[in-house]
This record gives C-alpha cells, sequence and structure tokens, in this order.
C-alpha cells in the first residue's frame, strides 16, 4: 500500500518545485490555498510586474489504478507490487482536473477580479501512472469538459552540459558522460512543459507560453520540442507493464 504521509510529503514538495520554478521565470508567486482559507483555493496565483497572469494548482498522481484482488497500488511507491497487467486509466486525471476547476469556481465566486484569468494545472506522475500522453488526444481533440483549464504543465529536468559539448569527438563525449555517471551532485536545468487545452476559455499569456517547452509525443513516448499538434501516438488501448517483484 501507498503511505499516505510519505505522499503528502510529495506532494508538497512538487509544489515547491512550481513555485521555484515560476521565480526562476521572474514570475511573483503567491500562494491561495493557505491554511487560514476558508474554502479550498488553487494553490497559486502567478503575477508579473504588469499584474495578475495565471492560475495554478499543483497535484500529485502516485498510482495508476488500485488493484483489489492484490490489494496493490500500480505505484513505484508501492513494494508490494509484483507482476502485473494494467488498462489505461484516464480517471485520476480527469478527477484532479475536475477538483482543480471546483476550487477555481469557488475563487471566482469570491473574488470576480480573477474570472479572466487563465488556469494551469501543474501535475506530477508516478512513472507507472504517466498516462498523460493518452490523455493529450482528448485536449486536442476538442474536449468541452474543462473550458476553464488553459492548459497542463509538466516539468523536464536536464543534466546541463557543457556549451561546447556538441564539439566534443564521441570518444571525449563518452568519457564526459561516464564522468557524470559517477556525479552525485550534477547541475540540472528545468522547463515547464506546456500541453494546452485547444478548447479553454481563456489562452495562456504569449509571454509564459514563449518560455515553455511545447508537450509533444513520439511513437516512444518521448517528450520533445516539436509543437504538439506536428507529433503522434500510437493507437493503443491498452498499456501492459511488468515489473519484477522487489
Amino acid at each position: 500500500m501507498l503511505n499516505s504521509e510519505e505522499s503528502n510529503q510529495r506532494a508538497t514538495a512538487n509544489e515547491a518545485v512550481v513555485e521555484e520554478q515560476f521565480k526562476n521565470l521572474s514570475y511573483l508567486v503567491k500562494r491561495l490555498d493557505g491554511k487560514s482559507s476558508k474554502r479550498r483555493r488553487p494553490d497559486f496565483l502567478i503575477s508579473s510586474s504588469s499584474g495578475p497572469q495565471m492560475l495554478c494548482e499543483v497535484k500529485t498522481i502516485d498510482s495508476g489504478g488500485y488493484m483489489h484482488d492484490k490489494g496493490v497500488h500500480v505505484s513505484t511507491q508501492d513494494e508490494t507490487l509484483g507482476k502485473f497487467e494494467c488498462p489505461v486509466s484516464l480517471r485520476k486525471i480527469d478527477d484532479n482536473l475536475a477538483n482543480a476547476v471546483q476550487k477555481y469556481n469557488a475563487l471566482v465566486e469570491d473574488d470576480s477580479s480573477v474570472a479572466t484569468l487563465p488556469l494551469l494545472v501543474a501535475s506530477f506522475f508516478d512513472q507507472l501512472a504517466e498516462f498523460l500522453p493518452f490523455h493529450r488526444l482528448s485536449i486536442e481533440k476538442r474536449d468541452e469538459r474543462f473550458p476553464e483549464v488553459s492548459g497542463i504543465l509538466t516539468i523536464k529536468e536536464d543534466v546541463v552540459m557543457p556549451t561546447d559539448f556538441k564539439n566534443l569527438s564521441h570518444e571525449e563525449q563518452g568519457r564526459y558522460l561516464e564522468k557524470l555517471a559517477l556525479e552525485d551532485d550534477l547541475p540540472h536545468s528545468k522547463d515547464f512543459i506546456l500541453l494546452q487545452n485547444e478548447a479553454a476559455l481563456r489562452e495562456v499569456p504569449p509571454d509564459f507560453e514563449r518560455q515553455c517547452l511545447a508537450y509533444t509525443v513520439c511513437h516512444d513516448l518521448e517528450i520533445g520540442r516539436v509543437p504538439a499538434r506536428n507529433s503522434s501516438i500510437p493507437a493503443a488501448a491498452r498499456l501492459q507493464r511488468s515489473v519484477a517483484k522487489r
């Protein structure tokens, strides 16, 4: 089973990651969903020098589903997970989007000045719950269930490479990568990856969009920099994964 306390700690840590990334892009971040809030709110109000720009809710999905016959979660966090076959389920993503919209609507009822701001949902997934590539199809087909959600954010983290890395020979690159593999504290860069909702009521601010990578899915489900509308995804209705029992 999953440890609820550890799950809450991961969720809190992910909120901090999102807050830091917005600040790295020179945005001002104000927490809205604090302990003193009478009603639930989106986590953050994002502002620039021009004023409020966006609202952001952070969601963490630790499990791709619960297997009642085995009493385990489809998650790398569940140490009792053995071999399994799990159908793709978008329910948790949909539930999180619906919950973010509820928080947004509650805030708008109390403060109409934010009604024009786009809502972004930053999502973090356990690797066995990463079904966003399949949800992307609904977003691009103008799924109108969540018009308040202007986009879904994820974060891409890369090891910072030297500026002259591409000029090194293959042998030198190989030696450098071997050296990196032995390092414990490597410099990393982070980027927001933005999957825009084509049916959203409010567009993502162009200045922010330009600072994000566009979400794209290739045949091997990798994330890249090609505009999402030019990418493709396998027509898979079922995803099978096997994990060796620990």
